[in-house]
């Protein structure tokens, strides 16, 4: 919430996917981005190409949130690796036909979709120089189908658009062993947050096994003791 703050992102309804992003690697900031490359490593492309290879030996210099970019925008987070080279991870809760920014109308229709794959495009641009590539992480598995459906990005630049789930990422978290102190903390934070955002894979039906052993004393087809 702070970030969003600080960036005047609050109180507008419309973005309300900022303060999302505002809790989640504002909490991440604390610990460095300590298991950022890792989370992000899941990531794939249309073509099912982990981005993980991408990543390999390399570390991050720098994040920043909501960066501005004259004539392209405010990209959520801009992750600058010890390389030089550059990613973004664009966040959305379902994919790209909910919660534009700008005055983008929210709807599914084709032509709101080419809006977004658009700006997609131009952020593999900045500056005239090209980002190694982009992590789309949403809630909606079939967010990288839907910008390929609509056939308004070059081969190129689809190849350079991974996508991640929500799920996976809580998961990741909760699979991260040997944790303590601050850093233990924090990731059960943002794991209990992903949860209650519902962005947890379903573990079935729970009940009390007590209110529902019950045992069948009929003998018979009238008898019962």
């Amino acid at each position: 919430m702070i970030d969003a703050e600080m960036k005047r992102k609050i109180p507008k309804l419309e973005t309300w996917e900022d303060v999302l992003t505002s809790n989640v690697f504002g909490l991440l900031e604390l610990i460095e981005y300590k298991h950022l490359l890792g989370l992000i490593s899941m990531a794939s492309n249309h073509k099912n190409v982990s981005v993980e290879d991408k990543l390999k030996d390399k570390k991050i210099k720098t994040v920043e949130l909501w960066k501005y970019f004259k004539g392209i925008g405010e990209p959520d987070i801009l992750v600058t690796l010890d390389d030089g080279t550059f990613f973004i991870i664009e966040v959305k809760y379902f994919g790209q036909e909910h919660n534009k920014k700008g005055n983008q109308v929210e709807d599914n229709s084709e032509e709101t979709d080419k809006q977004e794959d658009g700006q997609l495009s131009k952020y593999l641009k900045i500056n005239n120089k090209p980002s190694d590539f982009i992590i789309y992480l949403t809630a909606n598995y079939q967010s990288i189908k839907q910008i390929e459906d609509s056939k308004s990005d070059s081969k190129d630049c689809l190849d350079k658009i991974y996508h991640i789930h929500w799920e996976q990422f809580n998961e990741y978290l909760g699979k991260i062993k040997n944790l303590e102190g601050i850093e233990k903390n924090i990731i059960n934070k943002i794991i209990k947050y992903l949860d209650y955002k519902g962005f947890k894979h379903w573990a079935g039906f729970s009940y009390n096994k007590e209110s529902y052993d019950i045992k069948i004393t009929t003998k018979g087809f009238y008898g019962n003791k």
